[in-house]
């Protein structure tokens, strides 16, 4: 989502007048939750106090955990899988707003605990004996903000590291700092250090070196030279650290996988 799109959005959620169609918390084991692959005529938003699972969505699976926010455009079609491991406990909202159409589903992960509240301050006005419209539409219109500008705020979390990714890919022979990589998108350090391992299993500088260890493998395989001539072109400083690098990644040493390659290929 671009900045003109996510400023349409917010216009549109702005001067809407959305309805609240159904609001319930409940649990697996409760009458009220359809076990069926199932659609609704109105956007489904689902908030999940508790509980692990998935959910088929179309051809797609999708996995969830408590505290995850997934958002269902009206008429599309899906199934809660159940999990053993942990029994699931939701707030359901069916919202009407004929104005929004969504693309597809959306899937949150709870970062600063405001999607929480908004759905607990949705749900109890809704419970009360003398609901207050104007205030039911304004916290409906409120959910709707945030999960969209969360939405908007992950797209541009997910071009930063994209661009780093790119970086490293084109610059994984050159010595690359953390302070360099941060400073290319205007970040922290150690906030990159954190996503970069939430995106890529990994810490910087192990993706680096792992990158590094794939060219150095590539080329021994495909060239004569040597070892240490090798290290230095992917980017490595030190033999000895280009050595024990590549063994701890490869479980052998490079000469051993070179010569492995050759004998099994008959080189």
């Amino acid at each position: 989502m671009d900045g003109e799109e996510y400023k349409r959005i917010i216009s549109l959620i702005q001067d809407s007048s959305p309805k609240l169609t159904y609001c319930e918390w409940f649990d697996e084991n409760d009458s009220l939750w359809d076990h069926t692959r199932h659609s609704h005529p109105y956007i489904e938003l689902i908030y999940y106090v508790d509980g692990k699972g998935s959910v088929g969505i179309g051809d797609a699976q999708v996995n969830f955990s408590l505290y995850d926010t997934i958002v269902y455009p009206a008429y599309v079609e899906h199934r809660d899988a159940p999990s053993p491991e942990r029994k699931r406990e939701i707030i359901c909202l069916w919202v009407d707003i004929p104005e929004l159409v969504l693309p597809g589903p959306i899937h949150l992960n709870e970062r600063e605990g405001m999607l929480n509240n908004a759905f607990r301050n949705i749900y109890r006005e809704a419970r009360r004996k003398t609901q207050e419209p104007v205030l039911l539409e304004y916290a409906i219109k409120q959910l709707l903000i945030i999960i969209f500008r969360e939405c908007y705020e992950a797209d541009g979390r997910n071009r930063t590291f994209e661009r780093v990714l790119e970086y490293i890919q084109n610059h994984y022979m050159e010595k690359l700092t953390l302070e360099e990589l941060a400073g290319l998108e205007y970040i922290s350090k150690s906030y990159l250090s954190r996503k970069f391992r939430q995106l890529t299993g990994d810490s910087v500088i192990g993706y680096i070196n792992a990158m590094r260890i794939q060219k150095a493998s590539e080329l021994l395989i495909s060239t004569s030279m040597g070892v240490d001539e090798i290290g230095a072109l992917v980017g490595f400083d030190s033999p000895k650290y280009f050595c024990r690098v590549f063994k701890e990644k490869m479980q052998e040493t490079p000469s051993n996988f070179r010569k492995r390659y050759r004998a099994q290929s008959g080189i």
